[in-house]
């Protein structure tokens, strides 16, 4: 009998969550991909949105849709709201940037055509260091079947820029790549990242 409990008492907090943001956020659910690229363009995160801003991106992830890139990036350092259960102080695993981070998540899944939007966020003097970071996960895993190619287009990117601080953050940006590259793909990562010999 306890032993059920435990979950049941779980599901109902679950869902009571649920239903509580599916109602403050009705027009989420009705919104076009336009309005949702819209509103989560003019939107500044805070306690009261970030439930509404959370299922918006959701929502523009699950369609992939690819106008909403500028808007995601805007967004790439948005912490979703924790669950009930993180709330209560319970995690079932250390989580990942894509689990904690919707935009970036979407940007992932939306893949390549996300990729200038994301070099600009690492080059930019005005994006948060959270930002950066994230920007070169969801690059790394747009182009986790190849790590390496994308650790060589990180450092092309950053060998056309005159010194600059656009320049050092891309050079930063290549040594985060790295570190990001499975133990398998370490040695073709760190070829990919030195300059090739006139």
């Amino acid at each position: 009998m306890r032993k059920s409990a435990v979950p049941m008492l779980v599901l109902t907090v679950l869902l009571t969550a649920a239903f509580a943001s599916a109602a403050d956020c009705d027009f989420v659910g009705r919104a076009s991909s336009d309005e949702l690229v819209d509103y989560l363009a003019g939107v500044t995160p805070d306690e009261d949105n970030s439930e509404c801003i959370t299922l918006a991106v959701r929502r523009i992830e699950s369609a992939r849709y690819e106008l909403a890139v500028p808007a995601l990036i805007k967004l790439i350092d948005f912490r979703r709201p924790p669950t009930a259960l993180e709330r209560e102080g319970i995690a079932l695993r250390p989580k990942v940037v894509d689990e904690l981070y919707p935009a970036a998540s979407a940007l992932e899944r939306i893949g390549k055509s996300a990729l200038p939007a994301l070099v600009e966020a690492i080059e930019s003097p005005t994006t948060s260091t959270r930002a950066r970071e994230n920007a070169v996960s969801v690059w790394m895993v747009i182009y986790k079947h190849n790590p390496s190619k994308g650790v060589t287009r990180l450092r092309q990117e950053s060998t056309a820029l005159p010194d600059s601080a656009a320049k050092e953050n891309l050079k930063w940006a290549l040594s985060e790549a790295q570190s990001l590259c499975d133990p398998s793909e370490k040695a073709r990562c760190k070829t990919a990242a030195a300059t090739p010999k006139p």
